[in-house]
């Protein structure tokens, strides 16, 4: 066997070395007695060969990385697509979101219109013009939207976040408005306490001689009358008008036994020709509580109350208050 691979071999070495050609020699060598064949192969093939071999080596021992690659990016966009999807559900729940925007919005409108009522009766009550000539309000308007086919969902996203910032900034501007607002009308009602704005009688409101000069029925002259008289039973309670120190308890003059109350705020009030005194000097009282009892003590014709209302010391005509 070896006589005859030597002999195939030389003739082909030599004819190769004549003619001066460049390549490998492949010869298949039966296992058992039989005819040696062998190939010519160019140089160019064989190394084109080994080339798209390695080649195919390379990719084939990358293979297993690029699929364990590939199993990792199917499973992120698993992940990415769950997660999508609860994103998803989530913003379909938007629309009611922004839904409540629009009601909260209209509610605010409704506050702002409330705080510009009550601060015009404010000033009214107070007799003050009002700083909002044109009677109108702060009002609240969500900007309106246009949502387009691509993306919708991220749109409505942004547009609710806007819409509550929008808000929040008119919610604190409308509580710090209504805030002051009670401020001003908790000052207003505790000042009221010490303003006279009641009946000095719990029932009876009958006026028998009103403010201003008159001819008294005792001295049959004209004189200025600087109260009303209210006329009544003797002993029926006389109450204060408003809260204050009692200034004067006792007998004073014409009125007979007389109260008279300081209420501060340049305010007043005297009660005069009671029957008998439930106060003291120096005492504080509340508004609405009895000071006295009514009588005919001093210069008067009859059982009544003389109610005067005197601003800074001067005696004004008090049935304005007692409205």
């Amino acid at each position: 066997m070896s006589d005859e691979v030597i002999r195939a071999i030389l003739p082909k070495r030599k004819g190769r070395t004549n003619r001066k050609k460049q390549g490998y020699l492949l010869m298949i060598i039966p296992n058992t007695k039989g005819k040696i064949r062998s190939v010519n192969i160019p140089y160019l093939i064989f190394v084109s060969f080994f080339i798209v071999l390695g080649i195919n080596l390379y990719f084939l021992f990358r293979y297993p990385f690029r699929i364990s690659e590939i199993w990792n990016l199917e499973y992120r966009i698993y992940s990415l697509h769950q997660t999508i999807t609860q994103q998803n559900k989530e913003l379909r729940r938007l629309d009611p979101c922004l839904k409540t925007t629009q009601e909260l919005a209209v509610r605010l409108n409704q506050a702002n219109e409330f705080f510009v009522e009550m601060e015009g009766e404010y000033n009214r009550l107070r007799n003050r013009k009002s700083n909002n000539e044109d009677g109108g309000f702060r009002e609240v308007h969500l900007p309106g939207y246009h949502l387009s086919s691509a993306d919708q969902d991220l749109s409505k996203l942004e547009i609710l976040n806007g819409n509550l910032a929008y808000l929040e900034e008119e919610i604190e501007f409308t509580c710090q408005s209504l805030d002051n607002l009670l401020s001003k009308y908790k000052a207003y009602d505790r000042q009221m306490d010490f303003t006279p704005t009641i009946w000095p009688l719990a029932r009876d409101k009958r006026i028998s001689s009103g403010f201003g000069y008159r001819r008294h029925p005792v001295y049959r002259r004209l004189i200025k009358h600087q109260g009303i008289d209210l006329p009544t039973r003797v002993g029926t309670p006389v109450r204060a008008t408003a809260e204050g120190k009692v200034t004067i308890a006792g007998t004073r003059g014409g009125y007979g036994l007389l109260v008279e109350i300081d209420h501060g705020y340049g305010y007043r009030t005297r009660y005069g020709h009671n029957s008998r005194l439930a106060v003291k000097v120096g005492q504080w009282v509340k508004k609405g509580q009895v000071i006295a009892y009514a009588g005919n003590t001093g210069v008067s014709t009859g059982p009544h109350v003389h109610y005067e209302v005197r601003v800074n010391n001067v005696p004004v005509n008090p049935v304005p208050y007692l409205n």
